[in-house]
């Protein structure tokens, strides 16, 4: 993944935004994928940590590695990444999941090179430190790993905001000395369930920067994504190059053939990010929340996924997955997927793949 360069100067000006709101069940925000260019030549392993503070260890084999939640709680959780195969002993993303308190993210770190991985791990520490701090200062004093309550002292978009912004900071200034160079940076998606005022409700608040996702699939419901990426197709839909339904059929093609010469190219290029934790300018970020109901699943993750597979093979997948396996089986699609020539898919691209899968038992 790179930040926005000189190649896409003559299809956007730079412009950052800020979101915070509330969408009821029927609102969908429209957001396109990045791309990137390589080939693979992987071999897999696996391995399941059952303890969810084992997700905190950097990912640094071919091995793939994966986090499940304890079965007494209201919310399942299972979260799996893997390298890329070109660079198996180096996985330039990260994920963090705190099971009894509900927080979870994906992190992509940018710059294909050791930096982008220690980009990622910086921000997840700096997100575990920030949400540890949050959790304290509610419970005044006590670090208390349970799931938060609303009440009118919590502005819960304000929380995450905080909390994404401390690690921004903590890359310009860690991760800056740990890589020994300031060329470095990475996306975010996160997300923290809490409980309403009402006894059985639940809500997730959710927060991005870059292109990593967040998704949200009813029981009975189509396939919702609730970002909008910060990356090239957006911009062309702000300057009004194409409109939403045209950045979406660009986003989800999978034949070269079902594109316009231009609209290839902007395939092609849909790879640059407008901006990430740790780049040039502090990043613009995304907040909202959402009801979640009983049956639904939550995804967050990396582009490696939603890059490789469309919006409707990941509902596919989503929604006919035993919830252990769910995000495991995204992964090993997405690396099915990688491996294609790209005369039999445009998509096809070997990349860091991670994804979380949160659902809603009762």
């Amino acid at each position: 993944m790179e930040l926005v360069n000189a190649l896409l100067a003559p299809y956007l000006e730079i412009e950052f935004r800020h979101s915070c709101k509330t969408l009821d069940r029927k609102e969908q925000s429209t957001s396109m994928s990045q791309y990137r260019t390589s080939r693979l030549n992987h071999r897999r392993g696996g391995t399941l940590h059952e303890n969810p503070h084992e997700s905190m260890r950097p990912l640094r084999s071919s091995l793939l590695n994966g986090a499940i939640s304890d079965e007494h709680l209201a919310f399942k959780i299972v979260g799996y990444s893997v390298p890329s195969e070109r660079h198996p002993q180096r996985n330039e993303d990260s994920f963090l999941i705190e099971e009894h308190s509900c927080l979870v993210a994906v992190f992509d770190g940018v710059g294909g090179s050791a930096a982008g991985e220690i980009a990622s791990q910086t921000a997840k520490r700096a997100t575990l430190e920030g949400w540890k701090g949050a959790l304290r200062q509610i419970h005044k004093g006590r670090y208390i790993r349970r799931l938060l309550e609303e009440n009118d002292k919590i502005d819960f978009c304000t929380l995450l905001q905080h909390i994404i912004e401390h690690a921004d900071e903590l890359i310009r200034s860690d991760g800056v000395k740990e890589a020994g160079t300031d060329d470095l940076a990475t996306t975010v998606a996160i997300a923290a369930i809490y409980r309403p005022s009402e006894k059985n409700e639940y809500s997730m608040v959710y927060s991005h920067v870059g292109d990593s996702r967040v998704y949200l699939l009813g029981e009975h419901e189509p396939l919702k994504r609730l970002t909008t990426d910060d990356g090239l197709l957006g911009k062309l839909v702000e300057n009004d190059l194409v409109n939403e339904a045209e950045a979406h059929r660009i986003d989800q093609a999978k034949q070269a053939e079902e594109l316009s010469d231009a609209e290839f190219t902007y395939f092609r290029l849909r790879g640059g990010i407008t901006q990430a934790l740790g780049g040039p300018f502090p990043p613009e970020i995304h907040t909202a929340q959402v009801p979640i109901s009983i049956g639904d699943r939550i995804l967050l993750c990396t582009d490696g996924i939603h890059d490789n597979l469309t919006d409707l093979e990941i509902e596919e997948i989503l929604r006919k997955a035993p919830r252990n396996a769910a995000a495991r089986l995204l992964v090993e699609h997405a690396l099915i997927r990688s491996r294609e020539e790209r005369q039999n898919s445009i998509r096809a691209k070997p990349d860091d793949m991670s994804s979380i899968v949160m659902t809603r038992r009762f």
